[in-house]
């Protein structure tokens, strides 16, 4: 009797597709767990990335049109606090001058505010505030009789709108801020006609970026 053989060709083609098979499965798993892990990586980095506290340190610069000296151009500081989310703490410091109509003027802020932030967005973030500060002013005067300095330091408070952009720690800012600040120590209606002639009164507008901690 001789021996039964096997058909070659099958058995070799079956051979070398369940080899073939096999890496294919195996790198198909593969590539399904790195992408998983990559998913899983991926939105713990986003989630890191926007989680970024309200405290911080901040630098801007900023413009304010005042009511009676004219257009103010400076720069500040701010450093923020966490208070209860969304709520945030404010302080700033800042230095603006200006010149218009042979006035010299120069003022400090040193301000508190209160900053609710409005999460509607993962990166952009609004938020709106108000709060209050003192305002040291130095205003020079020159007129055909001569030169005439004066200087005050006064009360005063705003109101604020603006909008974060969360890029990691790192956050720039845009901020309108509506100011009112008094001629004297005691705080006036604004309808008050000596304090209209020589007021602070205006919109200020002012743009950084702030590190979160």
């Amino acid at each position: 009797m001789r021996p039964m053989r096997l058909p070659v060709a099958p058995v070799l083609a079956a051979a070398l597709v369940t080899l073939a098979a096999v890496p294919r499965a195996a790198r198909a798993d593969a590539s399904l767990l790195l992408a998983s892990a990559a998913s899983t990586l991926g939105a713990k980095a986003t989630a890191n990335l926007v989680n970024v506290p309200y405290a911080g340190i901040g630098v801007f610069a900023s413009r304010w049109d005042s009511q009676d000296y004219g257009t103010l151009t400076g720069y500040g500081l701010r450093f923020g606090w966490n208070v209860i989310e969304p709520l945030g703490l404010e302080a700033r410091a800042s230095y603006y001058e200006s010149k218009n109509d042979d006035v010299e003027t120069t003022l400090v802020p040193l301000e508190a505010a209160l900053v609710l932030r409005l999460p509607i967005h993962r990166f952009l973030v609004p938020y709106v505030g108000g709060g209050g500060g003192y305002y040291f002013k130095d205003a020079e005067y020159q007129d055909d009789a001569g030169t005439w300095k004066s200087s005050e330091d006064v009360a005063g408070y705003f109101g604020l709108a603006g909008l974060n952009l969360y890029l990691g720690p790192v956050s720039l800012f845009a901020e309108a801020k509506y100011n009112l600040v008094d001629t004297d120590d005691d705080l006036r209606w604004r309808g008050d006609e000596n304090g209209a002639n020589n007021s602070l009164d205006g919109f200020s507008f002012s743009a950084g970026l702030k590190l979160g901690f």
